[in-house]
């Protein structure tokens, strides 16, 4: 039927219209709710008017509603009811907008409604929601339906599909735990799981027949929730930022020694000849023998007259020095003992390391001392190799947020191993290492490029040790002769600086495209210190770059 046939101002349709409407009777198409009957339109045919023959009460509405619903060549909708039946209402927009209706046997309500140059299904949509009704439009038909039979007819028209979904960065497990409460009654979703843990046997092959494939996500349900899950997985399904964490640390340990001490010998009746050395000359008393230095033995008093008298406060045949005296002469020997001993140890350790957001790293640079472990049972005995791992480590995970900053979970440690020997219930010694350690545990947050700044670990040691001869090294001045000391002082401090800086891809590309040269050069990268190991550059003239690490010749 042409758009531009609408009913008269009396009710009247025109050939055509007529013409249309018995066509589709004949071709046994639907008729909608509005549309007059067949006998009405063989009526029509003779020229007398559909209202006047029908004489009831809806064709009369009909009519009377003429008025109060318009439809324009626009098909703009001007409707104006009040308390009126929704059939009669559909009736209208049927004969106005020249569109096929058929309402479902329960539509029933009453319409109050004012509507301004609206569209044709802006207006149905208004009196038939507010009713609680809907509508499906298939092909040349629009069908009202109450809210249930459209949750029937969904229902029974919908069918299930599988579609598949890989995943690059996201695991599949988590993406499927995401998605899990988008999906219908019935619908599933299978993954292949997560990633093994990377562990690679000394003597054996690894892969085996494992699936090698991305992350994968197997969803079944409605194409509609099937669209939504691939709308919220490509949310999800990002590239991880990268954070690349420079760390200097520095060790600075300072060792003082002091030392002074006077050991003497005196000898009566012994021939200073029958020693090695002269200190030891009360011991060869004790023996009763002594040892000459070209290897040949004396006795050490033969005529049994023999006294000598040692001291050795000093320790100067055992101890460090840095000077060292002696004098023999006669029955008398002094040998004096001086030490002053300053070291200074800077040890300096500046690893770099790329990580990405929110996976853990770890940076050592030391030692794997290696113990011995036993398991008894009680039929067998087993010991197996464990090592603990000492010197410079950094273990570090960063969290890289919106805003630019990035949040650490850091744990630096300076550590060394001692083995002692513990004994066993069986009563053999079991070696046990003991660490010596220095680490300082803590969770910050820095912006971007920032510097962070772990010290305080300070610690200082000092021993002092005295030996003197008991009365005569209490005398005054003299007593000096009588004494000795040993005194050391050990200072360490460990200072780490740690610079996170969230790496871009144009940094990254950057970074691949710049020639190397030929020669060792060093690049600052948003740190004071750059290369320490082979030049040493001040703070103030060091320019930051935001460049990804230093660049050196290959």
């Amino acid at each position: 039927m042409p758009r531009n046939e609408r009913v008269g101002p009396q009710g009247e349709w025109t050939v055509a219209a007529r013409a249309a409407a018995l066509l589709a009777l004949v071709a046994g198409a639907a008729v909608s709710s509005a549309q007059v009957g067949l006998n009405d339109l063989l009526d029509s045919a003779t020229g007398t008017p559909a209202a006047e023959q029908a004489g009831n009460n809806d064709a009369g509405s009909a009519k009377d509603l003429s008025d109060q619903v318009s439809v324009n060549e626009h098909f703009l909708v001007d409707l104006h009811v009040n308390d009126e039946d929704l059939a009669n209402v559909l009736q209208m927009l049927s004969i106005q907008s020249q569109r096929n209706i058929v309402a479902s046997k329960d539509v029933s309500a009453s319409v109050t409604a004012n509507l301004y140059g609206v569209t044709f299904f802006e207006a149905l949509d208004a009196i038939l929601n507010v009713n609680g009704y809907g509508y499906v439009e298939r092909g040349n038909f629009i069908y009202v339906y109450t809210l249930a039979e459209l949750a029937q007819i969904e229902q029974a028209s919908r069918q299930r599909e599988a579609r598949v979904i890989k995943l690059n960065y996201l695991n599949a497990t988590d993406a499927a735990a995401f998605v899990a409460p988008m999906l219908s009654d019935g619908g599933s979703i299978t993954t292949n799981g997560r990633t093994a843990a990377f562990s690679i046997p000394q003597d054996a092959p690894t892969g085996a027949d494992e699936y090698v494939h991305d992350g994968t996500l197997v969803v079944f349900d409605y194409p509609d929730r099937v669209d939504e899950i691939f709308s919220l997985v490509a949310q999800l399904d990002t590239r991880p930022q990268q954070v690349l964490v420079e760390a200097t640390i520095l060790q600075s340990s300072l060792n003082e020694a002091n030392a002074f001490g006077v050991d003497f010998s005196l000898i009566a009746d012994l021939n200073f000849g029958d020693f090695l050395g002269p200190l030891d000359a009360t011991n060869t008393l004790l023996s009763g023998r002594g040892n000459r230095v070209d290897g040949g033995e004396v006795q050490s008093h033969s005529d049994s007259v023999g006294i000598a008298a040692t001291g050795t406060p000093g320790n100067v045949a055992n101890g460090e020095a840095t000077f060292r005296t002696g004098v023999i002469a006669e029955d008398l020997a002094v040998f004096l003992r001086l030490l002053d001993s300053v070291s200074d140890t800077t040890i300096l350790s500046n690893p770099k390391i790329l990580s990405l957001n929110r996976q853990p790293s770890r940076v050592l640079v030391g030692r794997k001392v290696g113990y011995l472990s036993t398991t008894n049972t009680e039929t067998a005995s087993t010991q197996t190799v464990e090592f603990l791992d000492t010197g410079t480590q950094l273990y570090f995970r960063p969290f890289v947020t919106q805003d630019g900053f990035i949040r650490m979970e850091l744990k630096p440690q300076v550590s060394e191993a001692v083995i002692r020997d513990v004994p066993a219930a069986s009563g053999a010694a079991v070696p046990i290492p003991d660490e010596i350690t220095n680490e300082l545990p803590t969770n910050v947050m820095v912006r971007d490029g920032q510097t962070i700044v772990l010290g305080g670990l300070f610690r200082e040691a000092t021993t002092a040790e005295r030996r003197q001869v008991p009365i005569v090294g209490d005398i005054p001045i003299i007593g000096a002769a009588f004494r000795g000391y040993d005194d050391e002082t050990t200072r360490s401090e460990i200072i780490f600086m740690i610079t996170p800086s969230i790496v871009s891809d144009d940094m990254l590309l950057a970074e691949a495209k710049t020639p190397r040269t030929t020669s060792r050069t060093c690049v600052p990268v948003r740190a004071w210190a750059c290369c320490p190991s082979r030049v040493s550059v001040s703070r103030s003239s060091c320019r930051s770059r935001p460049s990804v690490w230093p660049r050196r010749a290959t």
